[in-house]
Order: structure tokens, then C-alpha cells, then sequence
């Protein structure tokens, strides 16, 4: 009798151990997930608040592509964005930079000051439109249009003649309140 009660003790020593160990697996599991879950928010916090974060496309070098194309492209593809020939928007560029006083600026050249410049005359688009197109803020489109069109302004007595205004006949009529104007 004593070795079945000892059996028994035996026996239910073991599965009170068995009970114990699984209670402290599990327990165990629960600490090592929790501690995971942890250590995985606080990586995806650091790589929020301090990793630097790379644009995901690059507007510089897509603005040079487009300004290559416009450039170095077809002539149509230059006559018909810039209402002039390649020929012609080089010898500008070369007027106002000589004549005109235009200069380039740290992040926009002559080149594309006067691209912008022409875009805007030929097609009467707003600084908004052209700012998208060309990925540069209205304020600097507004810069530059404004620095070209006094460029064009200091070259516009050697290169544009104005003809003297002749007004006759039955036409006189009509204009003869605006000759203090004409």
C-alpha cells in the first residue's frame, strides 16, 4: 500500500509539474509577444520621426527631361509649346542675356525663364498652370516672368519700330476724343 500511495504522489507530483511548465510556456509566449509587439511599435515610431524620407518621384530631374525635350526636340514640338523656332528661342535667350541683362538664378536658367516667359504669352495661361508644368511655385514663375519681361522692356527700342499712328477720313471722326491718347 505505501508504494501505491507513493505511485500516486509520483503521479500526481509529475502532471502538477507538467501543469506548471505548459502555464509557464504560455505564459512565457505572452511576454515574448507582448515585448515583440513593443519593440515593433517603437521601430515603426523611429522610422516615422526620423529616418529621412526620399521624395517618391525626382521634379528636378523631371523638369530638366521636359525642358531637354522642349530644347534639343523636335522644331515642332519648340513652335508649338514656344511659338517659335528652336533657331529664334536660342537667339533670344543669348538678346536678353547680353542686351537685356537677364540672368540665371540659382535654381532656373535663361533658358527657362524664357520658356516660361513664351509659354505664358503664347498659350495665356496662369502662373498656377505653368508652375505644375514646369514643378516650380507661382512665386517663382511670377519672379521670372517679371525679370524677363524687363529684359524685353530694355531691348524693345532696338528691336521693335513703332510705326506713327494714322488716322483718316470718316475714321478721324470717331477717334477725335482720343487724340490727346493717339
Amino acid at each position: 500500500m505505501a508504494s501505491d500511495d507513493v505511485d500516486n504522489f509520483l503521479t500526481r507530483l509529475s502532471r502538477k509539474r507538467a501543469r506548471d511548465e505548459e502555464e509557464n510556456r504560455d505564459k512565457m509566449s505572452i511576454i515574448l509577444g507582448t515585448i515583440t509587439s513593443i519593440i515593433a511599435i517603437v521601430v515603426a515610431w523611429y522610422n516615422e520621426t526620423y529616418l529621412v524620407k526620399e521624395p517618391s518621384r525626382d521634379w528636378d530631374q523631371e523638369r530638366r527631361w521636359y525642358l531637354n525635350r522642349l530644347y534639343n526636340g523636335r522644331v515642332v514640338d519648340c513652335i508649338e509649346q514656344l511659338r517659335v523656332s528652336k533657331n529664334a528661342f536660342k537667339s533670344l535667350c543669348t538678346i536678353l542675356h547680353g542686351k537685356g541683362g537677364l540672368t540665371p538664378t540659382r535654381n532656373v536658367s535663361i533658358k527657362e525663364s524664357v520658356a516660361i516667359f513664351l509659354n505664358i504669352l503664347a498659350h495665356n495661361l496662369k502662373f498656377r498652370v505653368i508652375g505644375f508644368e514646369y514643378y516650380l511655385s507661382k512665386e517663382t514663375i511670377s519672379q521670372q516672368f517679371n525679370s524677363v519681361l524687363h529684359a524685353m522692356m530694355r531691348i524693345s527700342e532696338e528691336y521693335l519700330k513703332l510705326h506713327p499712328c494714322a488716322i483718316g477720313g470718316s475714321e478721324r471722326d470717331k477717334w477725335k476724343w482720343f487724340e490727346i491718347i493717339l
